[in-house]
C-alpha cells in the first residue's frame, strides 16, 4: 500500500500533476483522436476490458462492506496518484516495446525479475483475472435464475477460447466492440438508479468524505486514519479494479505502436474511466439505495428487468475481463518459455479454470487474487522508480499539434 501510493504520489508531483495540468492534452491525444489512432484505442480497449470486471460491482460492494463509505474515497485517492502509474506502464511498454517485463528487465538489467514477474502474472490471471469474474457472474445468474453457475463459467470460458485462437489481433478487436457496449450499458442503469433515488447522492457523497476521515475525529488522529479499514480497503479493492502498479495493462499498451507519450495519457483516461467514473457509480448506487447488495438495488428500482440488466452487465463485464486477462498470461508465459505448446496448454488450463472458478469458494480466490497481484506489485514499482527520469522526460515533451 505505502508503495503504490509512495511510487504514485512521487510520480504525479515530480510531474507537475500531469494528470491536472495537461487534462486538456491528455483528452485530445486520446478520445480527441480515436478516429485517427484505432490501435491505441482498441489496446486501450483491452486494458479496459481487464480492469472493467465484476470487481467494478463486487469489489466495491466489499469495500464499502468492509471499510464503509469512507473506503470509497480512498479508492479515489489511489487512482488519482494511480493515473501517473498507468502513464509510465503504458509508455514505457511502448518505449521498450514489450509489457512490464521488458522495463522491468531494463530496469535490473537482467531477466531475474522479468521472469519473476511474469511468472506472477501467469499465476495471478487465473485469480482476479479469470476465477473471480466467473464467480461473480455465474453467483448473479444462479441467484437471479436458478441457472447453475457452472454454466456461465462454461459460456465465458468456451467464449474466451474462441477468440483466443484467432491470436492477438481477435483479442484487440473483440475488446474494441465489447467494451464500448458494457461500459454504456452499465452506466446507463446506474443513471437510471441515481435518478429514482436522486434526494440521497449528495449525502451520499458527504458520507464517504465524512467516514474517510473518522479516525481523526475520533481522535484516533493521523495514525488511526493509515491504520483504519476504510484506507486499507479502499486501496487495496482500488488496486484490483484498475490495476495500476501491477503492470498488467501494459501487456496490452505494448501492442499499440503509438508514441510513448500519447499512449501513457491513455493509460490516464483508462484509470480515471474505471475507478474514478465506474467504480463511483457502483458507490453512489449502493450509498444511495441504502442496500449493500448493488443486485437488490437494481432489483428494486426496476423490478425483474434490473435482474436480467445486472446479469448481463455481470457476464460482459467478466467476459471482457477474462479475455483480457488470458491474453496477459500468455504473453507473460511467452517471455519465460517461448514456448507455443506452453501457450496452448496454457489457454485450455485457464478456459477450465475459468469454469472452476464459477462454483469455487470466494475466500480462496480473493486470497490468491491478492497475494499474486501483491508479488506483480513489487518488481513492477521497483523498475518504476529506477526508470523515473525516462518517465518524466516522456510526460515533460513538448505538446505535438
Amino acid at each position: 500500500m505505502i508503495l503504490v501510493l509512495g511510487t504514485g504520489f512521487y510520480l504525479t508531483a515530480a510531474s507537475g500533476f500531469f494528470p491536472i495540468r495537461k487534462a486538456g492534452f491528455v483528452l485530445k491525444n486520446t478520445f480527441g483522436k480515436i478516429s485517427g489512432d484505432k490501435k491505441s484505442f482498441s489496446a486501450t480497449a483491452t486494458a479496459l476490458g481487464a480492469t472493467i470486471g465484476t470487481g467494478n460491482i463486487v469489489g466495491v460492494s466489499a469495500a464499502i462492506s468492509i471499510g464503509g463509505a469512507g473506503a470509497v474515497f480512498w479508492m479515489w485517492a489511489g487512482a488519482f496518484f494511480g493515473m501517473m502509474l498507468k502513464f509510465a506502464e503504458a509508455a514505457l511498454a511502448v518505449k521498450y516495446k514489450g509489457g512490464a517485463m521488458k522495463y522491468i528487465e531494463k530496469a535490473f538489467g537482467g531477466r531475474f525479475f522479468s521472469v519473476l514477474w511474469s511468472i506472477c502474472c501467469v499465476l495471478a490471471s487465473f485469480g482476479g483475472g479469470n476465477m473471480m469474474q466467473t464467480n461473480a457472474a455465474g453467483a448473479v445468474f444462479e441467484k437471479s435464475f436458478g441457472i447453475p453457475a457452472v454454466f456461465i463459467g462454461t459460456a465465458v470460458a468456451a467464449l474466451t477460447f474462441a477468440v483466443l485462437f484467432f491470436g492477438a489481433k481477435a483479442v484487440l478487436k473483440t475488446s474494441s466492440l465489447l467494451v464500448p457496449v458494457m461500459a454504456l450499458l452499465y452506466i446507463s442503469g446506474c443513471f437510471g438508479v441515481l435518478f429514482i433515488f436522486r434526494e440521497n447522492v449528495i449525502p451520499s457523497l458527504a458520507k464517504i468524505f465524512s467516514e474517510a476521515f473518522e479516525p481523526l475525529s475520533m481522535g484516533g488522529g493521523i495514525i488511526g486514519i493509515l491504520t483504519s479499514e476504510a484506507l486499507r480497503t479502499g486501496i487495496a479493492k482500488g488496486t484490483f479494479t484498475h490495476e495500476a502498479g501491477m503492470g498488467s495493462a501494459s501487456l496490452a499498451h505494448s501492442e499499440s505502436g503509438s508514441d510513448p507519450l500519447v499512449q501513457g495519457c491513455w493509460g490516464i483516461i483508462e484509470v480515471f474511466i474505471d475507478t474514478i467514473f465506474v467504480c463511483s457509480l457502483t458507490a453512489l448506487v449502493i450509498l444511495s439505495g441504502g442496500i449493500s447488495d448493488p443486485e437488490e438495488t437494481f432489483s428494486f428500482c426496476f423490478g425483474s428487468f434490473g435482474d436480467v440488466f445486472l446479469s448481463i452487465s455481470m457476464f460482459l463485464f467478466a467476459l471482457a475481463a477474462v479475455i483480457g486477462w488470458a491474453f496477459y498470461g500468455e504473453k507473460a508465459l511467452s517471455f519465460v518459455t517461448k514456448s507455443k505448446t506452453a501457450a496452448v496448454f496454457y489457454r485450455i488450463i485457464f478456459c477450465i479454470a475459468a469454469i472452476i472458478g464459477s462454483f469455487a469458494e470466494l475466500p480462496l480466490i480473493w486470497n490468491i487474487t491478492d497475494i499474486f497481484n501483491g508479488l506483480m506489485i513489487f518488481p513492477n514499482l521497483l523498475a518504476i522508480i529506477i526508470l523515473s527520469p525516462e518517465i518524466l522526460k516522456i510526460a515533460k515533451k513538448k505538446e505535438r499539434p
